[in-house]
């Protein structure tokens, strides 16, 4: 994927003009909620969260990430909980909010039991 490997070059907004192309095309053909469109969503997300530092505009990818995958596949399924994980983290690090980190863990509460996080998301909202 082009977008990954500008990513990986750090060239974060050539990464994010080719992932709002793909999500442009993605959503005129395949539709809004297929996975297809998720994964480009979800990757724009990172983009801005671990790259350009942009945690508002990563919040809201993640969170249209999440809605969508939440739909279909549905919440028990890996791609939504990876999507819930990286929100969590954001929540974490990034943009720190006790608040919404203890939100989205009753949404999913499989967080908690997260070999990467669960026992520093519990620590922090206690």
């Amino acid at each position: 994927n082009m977008g990954v490997l500008l990513d990986n070059m750090k060239d974060y907004e050539g990464a994010l003009d080719y992932y709002q192309q793909a999500q442009s095309v993605g959503e005129k053909v395949l539709g809004k909620t297929h996975p297809d469109t998720l994964s480009t969503i979800m990757n724009m997300a990172i983009t801005y969260d671990v790259g350009l530092k942009d945690f508002v505009k990563a919040e809201e990818m993640y969170r249209q990430a999440l809605d969508g995958r939440e739909k279909s596949p549905g919440k028990n399924h890996d791609h939504t909980k990876r999507c819930a994980r990286n929100l969590a983290i954001l929540y974490f690090q990034g943009a720190p909010s006790k608040e919404k980190l203890r939100e989205l863990i009753k949404e999913h509460p499989h967080l908690l039991r997260d070999p990467q996080g669960g026992e520093l998301f519990r620590s922090f909202i206690s």
